[in-house]
């Protein structure tokens, strides 16, 4: 699945981005959208940087995650430019003021591939399944289409989404 994404050429990677930072943004704008908490995208990722720019000219709290240890801290952020590499090079804050996850009212979580029970298959970490177990916002998966598939076998601890967001529909969980 990670090579099908890292396939999409940049062009057309590019116009899916600003399709799915479009629906992104109609969520936020049509539920009144105060917090967010996003992943600091890289390779061949869905583009958070453009949801970043809009949630930053439009007071939208936004918040990053830091790896420490088996968890994910979270911090809320003003400018990329509070942003520095960390875990496996992904930018993350230093420090700053703490968000805690019951505060935001909707998490970006990135993936590798989806399903349509809104289940994913991440990284391996299972830093978003712990830090979802607390969530009281929408968990909204950010994917291309060739990320979605039929099913993903899934373990106890897996947390459900509650919307996958790609360039051409939005799957609904809840």
């Amino acid at each position: 699945m990670l090579q099908i994404r890292n396939n999409i050429e940049k062009e057309v990677r590019n116009q899916k981005d600003e399709k799915i930072k479009e629906a992104f943004i109609d969520l936020l704008l049509k539920n009144n959208i105060k917090s967010i908490l996003l992943y600091a995208s890289i390779g061949s990722e869905v583009d958070t940087w453009r949801i970043f720019q809009f949630c930053l000219e439009n007071s939208i709290k936004t918040a990053f995650p830091k790896v420490m240890d088996t968890q994910l801290e979270l911090y809320w952020v003003n400018d990329k430019k509070e942003l520095f590499p960390g875990y496996k090079s992904i930018l993350e804050p230093k420090n700053g003021e703490k968000a805690f996850i019951e505060e935001i009212d909707v998490i970006a979580v990135p993936g590798i591939a989806f399903d349509y029970k809104c289940f994913r298959i991440g990284y391996g970490g299972g830093y978003y399944d712990r830090v979802l177990t607390n969530k009281r916002g929408l968990a909204v998966g950010l994917a291309y289409e060739e990320q979605i598939i039929d099913e993903i076998p899934t373990e106890p601890h897996d947390k459900r989404l509650d919307l996958i967001i790609t360039e051409e529909r939005v799957i609904s969980c809840v």
